[in-house]
Parts: C-alpha cells; structure tokens; sequence
C-alpha cells in the first residue's frame, strides 16, 4: 500500500480504507460528480455493493473520504506544521519565508491529489469550509500575525501597511503559488526551488524587510 494513504482509525477495515482511497484518487482526478461508484469499487478491488455496505451512499462515501483521508492528512499535519515554522522564524525574513513555502510545496507534492480534493470540496461545502476556516485561523492566521506585528515592533519590515493587510498579502502570494502549482496547473514545467527565490525576495522588497 502506497505510504501516502490515508492510515487506519481504529477498527475500520482494510477494505474501507482501500475504498476511500481509490475515491479520494478518483474525486481528485475526475470530479465528484464524474467518478462513479462503479468505478471506485473496481479501483478497490470490490463491488459496488461492498462500497455501499461500508458508506451507505455516494454522498455519505464523499463526507468520509474528507472526514477520514482529507483532513487528518492535510489539516492537522500540515497545519500544525505551519504553526511551528511561523513561531521559530529565522533571522533573516526571506530565509525564512523560503523555508516556509518551501515545506508547503513539498507537504503538499506528497499528496496532491487530497490537495486538489479539499480545494474543490472547500468551494462547493460550506460547512466544511467554515470548519476547515476555524482550523486554519488557529494555526495559521493568528500566529502570522502575531509574527508580522513583532516584526514591525522590531523594526525588522516596514510599518507603512498594517500588519493584518500585510498578512493578507502575504497569505496571496503564496496560496497563489500553490494553487497553480498542485491545482490549476500542475503539468507545468515547475522549478520550485528558483521560483520560490523569487517570490520570497519580490515580498521582501514589498514589506521593507531589513
């Protein structure tokens, strides 16, 4: 079993999990509406009928595959993550926004196709986006600006914009990136190591960093 599959939750059989995976694959690729449970039971290896025995319906197998593949291998990792890189910031701000994105293209290169999954989810499910929200303000939001407001303090980026505009800012650049990179646009000739250089040094310039 591919090491980037979702890991069993309790007593939950191989063959549930087998199932969520190959819908999480197939939802990604094609679409929720396009991928047929047919489809998704014969990338598990089983029957329609064994799909519909364990998940009830299409749309009680769409809720699960966030619940149980998406979120736990996307939210808590990732984001937890993203908490501890913004409170050990380096010295130097571009070094450490490098590092920053740097750790979220290739967190995200690892499973792109949960990636593609949440992004499309999170703009059709509005109650899924509002708690994926409250999530990502915790671990994102308020720590980053927390670090833009000592940073200004400190003299360390200028103090011409406020600093929530700022972490706006910041927070486009680099969603931009990493949605053409894993979703819109993944077939393209990425260099990540020089394009995220680039990025870094541009907001650099912008936020006046010392």
């Amino acid at each position: 079993m591919d090491d980037t599959q979702p890991a069993r939750r309790g007593p939950a059989p191989t063959k549930h999990i087998d199932i969520l995976w190959a819908a999480a694959r197939l939802f990604a690729q094609r679409g929720v509406g396009q991928a047929t449970t047919r489809d998704i039971a014969a990338a598990a290896g089983t029957t329609e009928r064994t799909l519909f025995k364990h998940f009830g319906s299409k749309d009680a197998l769409v809720q699960a595959v966030i619940a149980e593949a998406v979120l736990p291998h996307l939210t808590p990792t990732s984001l937890d993550g993203l908490r501890q890189a913004i409170e050990a910031h380096h010295d130097s701000f571009q070094a450490w926004h490098t590092a920053l994105l740097t750790a979220r293209a290739q967190a995200l290169s690892k499973v792109p196709e949960l990636t593609r999954l949440l992004m499309v989810e999170l703009l059709r499910d509005e109650a899924l986006r509002a708690r994926f929200a409250a999530q990502w303000e915790a671990a994102a939001w308020v720590p980053l600006l927390g670090l833009f407001e000592r940073l200004q303090k400190d003299g360390r980026i200028s103090r011409d914009l406020p600093a929530p505009m700022l972490v706006r800012l910041f927070l486009s650049v680099n969603l931009g990136y990493l949605t053409g990179r894993f979703v819109l646009a993944p077939e393209q000739p990425w260099d990540d190591a020089t394009e995220i250089t680039a990025i870094t040094a541009f907001f650099a310039r912008g936020a006046g960093a010392a």
